[in-house]
């Protein structure tokens, strides 16, 4: 009895479907990172490579072959923020090798020729797509796949026009840019999905040189300007103290009296409320009597003084300025001791923001008025 041939055939679904495969890997993922990324740059290239190939052959009776390939391209890049993508085409040379002898029909008829190094060459046009992922550093790692096409593409003896598609895992490492050209050097391995009775092997080096163009930054909306501030109305309020308020001994610049807790508070005051007041001019003012240089000083020497209380109590002292201008601004010019007692006095200006900060400090210093001088 004949025995059963149990073995079963390979689905045909197989390689299409592995195919499918790594075509949703290289476009699927990519496309989803790319909308979610902007390109950075474009990039073109040169490249030449070649490397090893391995045949299995699935008739049985044929040995495995080894050979080697040569593959010229040129191809663009695309680059966003984590991935690469890249498509061109080139030419692509084969030479493959048999490992041992096969028999073939000899020149007479019923015997056979056998034949060593068997020589089967093949020469295509190539296209390609990949897509890699940045590493950390100047790696990237991805897929690639090639097709390859022509009236002389085969991988055995028997004749094969139809278009061949590899694919396969493709490693490339960017070497340091020196001037405005790009240098990189890249690895695959390529299996084939649709070649008859055999499956073929690609392991390929290559070397490519190229030059980049840099997308122009997107032109943003011109920023709207900031709003304008209103303006500050700035408001000057002047509080003359006469010689009855702060008064000074004669010829002297000590703050005595009621005037020093009246000072002394009213520092507090303007400690505690920084906000209603921007500066204070503290100025000193003298009668005609004596002489000039005498009464510059102590004009100056009163006002000083007026200010060093109010410090004293935590008023900021930067915002408190003090001068003395003698008898040089009389109130009264006219030479009586009424004229005089109101040309000698200490005024204080406040500079303030608007009105309400000019009404509040009004309403205290006339509080402390008729606190300490019963006015």
């Amino acid at each position: 009895m004949d025995r059963l041939n149990l073995k079963m055939k390979r689905p045909r679904f197989r390689k299409p479907l592995g195919l499918a495969l790594v075509l949703s890997a290289i476009f699927l993922q990519p496309t989803n990172a790319i909308a979610e990324r902007s390109i950075e740059d474009y990039s073109i290239y040169a490249s030449a490579g070649g490397g090893y190939t391995h045949i299995n052959p699935d008739k049985g009776g044929e040995t495995s072959k080894n050979g080697y390939h040569l593959l010229l391209t040129g191809f663009g890049e695309v680059s966003s923020t984590n991935w690469v993508y890249q498509a061109g085409g080139g030419l692509f040379y084969n030479r493959i090798y048999s490992d041992g002898e096969k028999e073939y029909p000899g020149s007479t008829a019923g015997t056979v020729k056998r034949q060593k190094n068997l020589r089967i060459e093949t020469r295509a046009g190539e296209a390609e797509i990949g897509a890699r992922y940045k590493l950390i550093g100047t790696y990237e790692v991805g897929l690639i796949v090639r097709a390859l096409f022509g009236t002389s593409l085969s991988f055995s003896q028997e004749k094969d026009e139809s278009t061949k598609i590899f694919a396969g895992p493709h490693a490339v490492y960017r070497m340091s840019q020196s001037s405005d050209w790009l240098r990189r050097m890249d690895l695959s391995l390529t299996t084939d999905f649709n070649v008859p009775h055999r499956r073929v092997y690609l392991l390929t080096a290559g070397f490519a040189i190229g030059k980049t163009f840099k997308r122009a930054p997107e032109e943003l909306p011109p920023t709207p300007p900031a709003p304008v501030p209103a303006p500050v109305v700035e408001d000057r309020y002047e509080e003359i103290l006469a010689d009855k308020v702060i008064n000074f001994p004669s010829g002297s610049s000590e703050v005595q009296g009621a005037a020093l807790p009246f000072l002394k508070e009213l520092g507090q005051f303007l400690k505690a409320n920084p906000n209603l007041w921007k500066q204070i001019d503290v100025e000193g003012h003298t009668d005609a009597n004596g002489k000039l240089a005498y009464n510059m000083k102590l004009s100056k020497d009163r006002a000083s003084a007026v200010r060093k209380v109010m410090t004293g109590e935590g008023a900021d002292s930067a915002k408190i300025k003090s001068d003395g201008f003698g008898p040089t601004r009389p109130l009264v010019k006219e030479d009586s001791a009424e004229a005089r007692a109101t040309n000698r006095r200490v005024v204080m200006a406040f500079t303030v923001n608007g009105r309400e900060e000019r009404n509040a400090l009004s309403i205290k210093i006339q509080e402390l008025r008729k606190k300490y001088f019963n006015e």
